[in-house]
């Protein structure tokens, strides 16, 4: 698989078993700030897409967690195959549980799995509204990144709860953006297949104003990638708080 980044042209090699890089993944490891000297944290690495964009930043040390050993072996075969072995480390665990002691980080980059269900139904599932994951992150991040330049850069979905979102990074930092949006096609029929009857829990949860997405012409429906960094990460003492949504 072939990534174009600022940075160059990133050769990724894919599993069958782990999943390969989304656009919207793609789109992120091209936002994302990281500065040269920086320790990053890449939760959910995956074929190691944004551990690599980092280090090609110029990161001193990337901490790259996933559940799946396979996918942290992807990781570790496609950082050696360009040049940045010596600042990816690969750590097995759950979210930030697995990071522990490893921080405090400049940069934490997540896109956690976040299709709304009324119950479970494979790894894409995030909760009943979607949010779980997301909101689960931004409480957690906050405590294990650098207090004064400390950024958390995460991928949202607009069909996962974008005001429970909201109030999660209000409440754990000072600065928020919405710094890139992406629309995303999808039909009734593609969630249909990942649960039976999942398109009517989507559309209860847009009446209730707790998931956005708009009708197309052609029949379809589309939802947006939300592309958030929040920064200045609160501590014991909160300031007045920002909120700016840019794009």
């Amino acid at each position: 698989m072939l990534i174009r980044l600022p940075t160059g042209s990133v050769e990724l090699t894919v599993p069958r078993a782990v999943h390969a890089p989304s656009p919207s993944s793609v789109a992120l490891a091209r936002l994302i700030d990281v500065r040269p000297g920086e320790t990053v944290l890449d939760l959910g690495c995956g074929a190691g897409i944004l551990a690599i964009a980092a280090a090609r930043l110029g990161a001193r040390r990337v901490v790259a967690v996933d559940v799946d050993p396979e996918a942290l072996r992807a990781t570790r075969e496609n950082a050696r195959r360009h040049g940045v072995t010596d600042r990816v480390v690969t750590r097995e665990g759950s979210w930030l549980e697995a990071a522990a002691g490893e921080g405090p980080f400049a940069v934490i980059m997540a896109t956690p799995p976040q299709t709304p269900g009324p119950r479970p139904f494979g790894p894409r599932y995030g909760g009943w509204d979607g949010a779980d994951h997301l909101v689960h992150i931004a409480g957690a991040a906050r405590d294990h990144l650098e207090r004064r330049r400390g950024r958390l850069w995460m991928l949202a979905l607009s069909l996962a709860n974008p005001e429970r979102l909201r109030r999660a990074l209000e409440e754990n930092y000072r600065d928020i953006r919405i710094v890139h949006k992406t629309d995303r096609e999808f039909s009734a029929a593609e969630y249909d297949s990942r649960l039976p009857g999942l398109m009517d829990h989507l559309q209860a949860l847009r009446e209730a104003g707790m998931a956005i997405f708009h009708p197309t012409e052609g029949g379809g429906w589309v939802f947006q990638n939300l592309f958030y960094r929040a920064a200045r990460p609160r501590g014991a003492s909160a300031r007045p708080r920002a909120w700016a949504a840019v794009g």
